[in-house]
């Protein structure tokens, strides 16, 4: 009940002045007041409680709708980065040669001032680790328009910005932040105009206290200027620009590599054409044709210019021949001038001796004043021609780049940079060596008919020297020819004599009727004539042998018994010279191995390397003066060997090999490499032609196989034949 009807309740109870009846109708009164109240306070409770939910409800609605808005705002902030992301990473995918990164790294700052970033500067910065060195890109804005360009390299000791931001991409950190006030600020700007031609607006150093940030990648870091320091959202997105600029700054290196390697093919291509043209060259004349070469040339190495030519320079008669051209591969002219005719030549050929470029800017007046001096000396003939066109150029910067035999010319109208100069020196070096060829080429010309005389007589020479080398082989084996006939004849009448004593004795034998002995005497005189008819072909085979090595070779191969070719021809080397010197002797010896068998040769020719060089083993074991045997020992005997054995080549398969060596002086070690050349010869003048060696190497090699020597001084020498078999 509320209190102040409690209040009149208790009044009226506590009133005497009324009566019951009143009493309880005003008692009844209050109740029904007391009940309405309650109910009305019962109403108003709960519509309170209704209002104080609902604002609750209310509140918590507000507050779950600004959460959502956020998350959809930073959901949005997100996509807007990553869109901004992507386009930078579509700018670099578009990137086709290294020029374009400057447009690409400008897409990259461009998105950054879009998503509501704010510098004063930025750039890019590129570590060299080894070199204490940054390389600096840089634009005045991160506006649309700008071309971040590579300005140059600095060293990172001037100044702890640039020292710190070093470090901070050597320790991989993410990021490194300075903040530029005061002195510090002025250092850093004096500092960096001193040390490279870096595109600063003079008030940079006057701007308030402001900060550097470099965000880093693998390869170096963005970095960027503010006036305030970065928020952690907008480091969080300058990391992820970070990342993406690593990416466009990989394929930057990897456009730079190729277009080195590019680059590097074209100038090889063009250097070989070059070549090629030149040693096509014949005669003077064709040196007109070679300015449209270094024309095309030119343009393929996209080096610049209006007019390019050769000046070649003759010291020995103080002149300088010139050959122009112009970009659409018209002649200029061809001039011969004196050195001394101009002070252009006087200078040209001054650089030229000391092997220096020389470069030389003309205006209109002077290209005109030029061109009137070649037309006083008769060099050209008309001024339009010579010029080009119509009119003179306004501007002609002069550039010419030593080679061995003159100067490589390049006419523009603006100077080259030092990297095409670099290009023309390799296309004048490349024209100087084909130059040189073209020069031996042309000598030879001049020279051609006094070599082609030359080379008859010397023909006709090799060809008697050769039949000479061919007599002198027969003249060895004449004595001992002779001497192997002499012993089958020996044979042939001694067996004669005999067997006519036997006739005689078997006619006395019949007339006494003794049968028997008379057929046993027939038996004897049967062996005779059968010892008669075999050294009669021993005689033969001899005399044939003579015919075939005094005859020119067939040049067919037929099989032939190696080891009796080679035993035959030792005896008859051995009885050769015991017929022109009775006192030479020598201890023979052979080891042939009997598996060889028959092998497909020339017989004529291998016959003739082995009297070779079995003769010239016989020669070498005779003491030479100043070897005397003495030197040797008493005991020294002369021996020559002769060896034949199975030998495997490097290739496989089978093969023969043929030896002769002996125990001579051996050759001395400064000749041994010449004794294979033709008219070589260590024997004295008139005693041996020099092609014996040479003649037998040659045949060998016909033969497919090798000629070899092993020798050491004091000790011998021995010449090994290596022939394969042929199957």
């Amino acid at each position: 009940m509320n209190q102040n009807l409690r209040k009149i309740t208790q009044f009226l109870q506590q009133n005497d002045s009324l009566s019951v009846e009143e009493k309880a109708s005003l008692s009844k009164v209050v109740m029904d007041v007391d009940k309405e109240l309650t109910i009305t306070t019962f109403k108003l409770d709960r519509t309170e409680k209704v209002k104080r939910t609902t604002a609750i409800l209310l509140e918590e609605t507000i507050e779950e709708l600004e959460r959502k808005r956020k998350a959809v705002e930073a959901q949005n902030r997100d996509l807007e980065i990553e869109a901004s992301l992507e386009r930078v990473r579509s700018s670099t995918m578009m990137m086709y040669n290294s020029s374009d990164v400057g447009n690409a790294t400008a897409v990259l700052f461009a998105e950054l001032e879009n998503l509501g970033i704010k510098t004063i500067r930025c750039g890019i910065i590129i570590g060299k680790k080894e070199e204490e060195k940054i390389e600096l890109w840089t634009a005045s804005g991160a506006g649309k328009g700008q071309v971040m360009q590579i300005v140059g390299e600095v060293d990172v000791n001037i100044h702890p910005l640039l020292k710190g931001s070093f470090e901070a991409w050597l320790q991989e950190k993410d990021f490194f932040s300075f903040k530029l006030q005061g002195n510090d600020k002025d250092l850093y700007y004096r500092s960096l105009a001193t040390s490279l031609n870096y595109p600063i607006s003079n008030t940079m150093g006057s701007l308030p206290d402001h900060y550097c940030t470099s965000f880093m990648f693998r390869e170096g870091g963005l970095f960027v200027f503010t006036f305030e320091p970065f928020s952690s959202e907008n480091s969080t997105i300058f990391k992820k620009f970070a990342n993406v600029f690593s990416q466009t700054y990989r394929r930057y290196v990897d456009l730079k590599q190729a277009e080195a390697q590019a680059k590097e093919a074209r100038k090889a291509s063009s250097l070989d054409r070059v070549r090629g043209q030149i040693a096509s060259m014949r005669t003077a004349d064709d040196l007109q044709r070679i300015t449209p070469v270094i024309w095309h040339e030119l343009n393929s190495l996209d080096v610049p210019f209006i007019r390019c030519g050769v000046f070649i320079v003759e010291e020995e008669k103080s002149n300088v021949h010139v050959y122009l051209t112009t970009p659409d591969v018209k002649p200029l002219g061809a001039l011969s001038l004196p050195i001394e005719s101009t002070s252009l030549t006087k200078i040209i050929v001054h650089h030229w001796e000391k092997g220096i470029v020389y470069r030389e800017h003309w205006n209109r007046d002077q290209f005109i004043n030029w061109t009137q001096s070649m037309l006083e000396l008769g060099q050209i003939q008309d001024r339009i021609t010579y010029q080009g066109s119509e009119l003179p150029p306004e501007s002609l910067d002069l550039h010419f780049v030593p080679f061995v035999q003159g100067m490589l010319y390049v006419g523009n109208v603006s100077p080259l940079s030092d990297e095409k100069i670099e290009l023309v020196k390799a296309l004048a070096e490349a024209f100087s060596i084909a130059y040189a060829r073209y020069e031996d080429f042309y000598k030879l010309e001049k020279a051609k008919e006094s070599i082609e005389a030359t080379l008859t007589e010397l023909k006709a020479t090799q060809s008697q020297l050769i039949q000479s080398e061919k007599m002198a082989s027969l003249g060895e084996l004449t004595a001992g020819i002779a001497h192997e006939i002499q012993n089958p004849l020996n044979f042939v009448n001694n067996f004669s004599e005999v067997s006519t004593e036997l006739l005689d004795e078997m006619k006395d034998e019949i007339a006494a009727g003794n049968w028997q002995l008379a057929t046993e005497i027939a038996d004897d005189v049967k062996q005779n004539l059968e010892r008669i008819n075999h050294h009669g072909k021993r005689a033969d085979a001899i005399v044939k042998g003579m015919l075939q090595h005094s005859q020119a070779s067939s040049g067919q191969k037929e099989p032939t018994d190696i080891n009796a070719l080679a035993d035959e021809y030792l005896r008859l080397a051995y009885h050769g010279l015991r017929a022109k010197d009775k006192s030479f002797n020598a201890t023979l010896k052979t080891e042939f191995d009997e598996n060889i068998g028959k092998i497909s040769v020339v017989p004529q020719d291998i016959g003739r390397v082995i009297l070779n060089l079995i003769t010239n083993a016989f020669h070498a074991v005779t003491a030479p003066p100043g070897v005397g045997i003495e030197k040797r020992g008493t005991d020294y005997k002369p021996t020559v060997t002769v060896k034949t054995a199975s030998w495997v080549p490097p290739s496989g398969g089978k093969g023969v090999l043929i030896s002769v060596s002996d125990n001579g002086p051996g050759i001395p070690t400064h000749i041994v490499d010449k004794i294979f050349q033709p008219f070589f010869t260590t024997k004295p003048t008139g005693q041996g032609t020099g092609l014996g060696l040479s003649l037998s190497y040659d045949i060998v090699k016909a033969h497919g196989g090798e000629l070899k020597v092993k020798t050491k001084e004091g000790e011998g020498a021995e010449f090994i034949i290596q022939i394969p078999i042929q199957t």
